[in-house]
């Protein structure tokens, strides 16, 4: 099996399973499911656009399915169902901005976002559909959140972008920076982040970032978190904020990311702007080769799990192939000779960075010529062994002028479209009813 469809085969089974856990949860807001388009009731009025009661509970569902799958509490649910209040507020907020530019999200480019959004989970369009309806979500749910993602990247790069002006003395300096910082450490990181508005919304709002990252540490996925949850622009690509250098960020992230290893979620970070929920995803040095971003291609071959050999048997196939493939240094030769042991597939993996590979494999991979394989391993389908058949070492160069330049722009904007947006709470006439 593919290591790509393995791992969309997990996403899918595990979205399913965010489903069905999450039925629970919401089992008596499902029961009105059927009550639901006849409710008239108004809860709030942003401006002069209406929040239904229908809205409501129907983006509280949609959080629900992407927060952990343990049974929540009820104080949790009304967080829950605050946090969803406060979403739809700014997804009006967002669309008003929207119309005054004339920012337009037509259906056909709705459509094509909702089905890249069900290929996360390897889902076609139609699977999703009918897993969001299976835990009473309609699909007009997710599009409308989708429809306020689209016209506010749309508001800010048709209003916000042409503001950035940045000189080239300042790209220049970065460069250098880049030059001087040579072997430090720099950060892939993702964010959550929540906007503070006022002091009266603060305490609210911390209640809120510590909600999420219980979820979080209950087995949340990040991602989807931070597409449901994030008030900052990088919401649409699942909080991914790219690779930051120290001193980039605001002074309390940074002291937070710098004490972070791979795969850790920070407590809320709580800055001048707001709350930071923030995930490492991956570390390097400045301008220092980077063993994850060696790209190899891999061959394989497959014992699967119900042949039926014993250990000392298997032992004993393991140690042929690694001596095949210690005396040869031909890839194709090392598949039809192991094919001769008895494997009960083989064939081609295909291209990866080692970054994107199974952290156990990585280390022998890189330590093989090419032509070698490495030992067996164990997946869901048997036990594997990879063959190494290529294996290409990047340059490392600084980035070009061009790079740097749009780099810069992209944190600005960032920055810009989260104070717009809060100044566009700030300003607006909300009316709880």
């Amino acid at each position: 099996m593919n290591i790509k469809n393995y791992r969309k085969l997990l996403l899918k089974s595990l979205f399913c399973a965010f489903i069905m856990s999450s039925f629970s949860n919401s089992l008596v807001i499902a029961q009105e499911a059927s009550d639901l388009q006849d409710v008239q009731q108004i809860v709030a009025i942003v401006n002069d656009s209406v929040i239904s009661l229908y809205d409501l509970k129907q983006r509280t569902i949609l959080l629900t399915l992407t927060s952990s799958q343990r049974q929540k509490t009820q104080a949790e649910m009304q967080q829950l169902q605050s946090q969803a209040m406060q979403g739809l507020i700014d997804e009006k907020l967002k669309m008003q901005e929207a119309k005054k530019y004339k920012a337009d999200v037509s259906n056909k480019e709705a459509q094509s976002y909702y089905e890249r959004y069900a290929s996360q989970f390897n889902m076609n369009p139609d699977e999703l559909e009918k897993a969001l309806n299976a835990a009473s979500v309609q699909k007009e749910t997710l599009l409308a959140q989708i429809r306020g993602t689209m016209a506010w990247q749309t508001v800010v790069s048709g209003l916000l972008d042409p503001q950035v002006n940045i000189t080239d003395d300042e790209v220049n300096n970065q460069i250098d920076t880049l030059e001087r910082n040579k072997g430090k450490n720099e950060y892939k990181v993702s964010e959550i982040f929540l906007i503070i508005t006022d002091n009266e919304q603060r305490d609210a709002t911390i209640a809120t970032a510590n909600t999420i990252h219980e979820q979080l540490k209950q087995g949340a996925t990040f991602s989807a978190v931070a597409q449901q949850f994030s008030q900052s622009s990088t919401s649409a690509v699942g909080g991914d904020m790219g690779w930051v250098m120290e001193k980039e960020l605001p002074k309390e992230v940074n002291k937070q990311i710098i004490s972070m290893k791979i795969g850790d979620i920070s407590e809320p970070v709580i800055s001048e702007d707001g709350i930071y929920i923030l995930e490492m995803t991956d570390k390097r040095q400045i301008l220092t080769l980077n063993n994850a971003d060696i790209r190899v291609d891999l061959k394989y071959m497959l014992y699967k799990t119900e042949t039926d050999f014993s250990d000392e048997k298997f032992k004993l196939i393991n140690d042929k192939v690694l001596k095949i493939a210690k005396n040869t240094d031909n890839c194709e030769l090392v598949e039809e000779k192991t094919k001769n042991i008895g494997a009960d597939d083989g064939g081609v993996l295909g291209q990866f960075t080692i970054g994107a590979l199974p952290i156990e494999i990585r280390e022998e991979l890189l330590s093989l010529e090419i032509g070698q394989a490495t030992k067996f391993y164990r997946d869901p389908s048997g036990y594997r062994s990879f063959i190494l058949c290529v294996k290409n070492i990047p340059e490392v160069t600084l980035p070009d002028f061009e790079t740097v330049l749009e780099n810069i722009k992209q944190a600005r904007v960032q920055l810009m479209a989260r104070r717009h947006l809060r100044d566009l709470r700030r300003d607006a006439i909300i009316d709880y009813r």
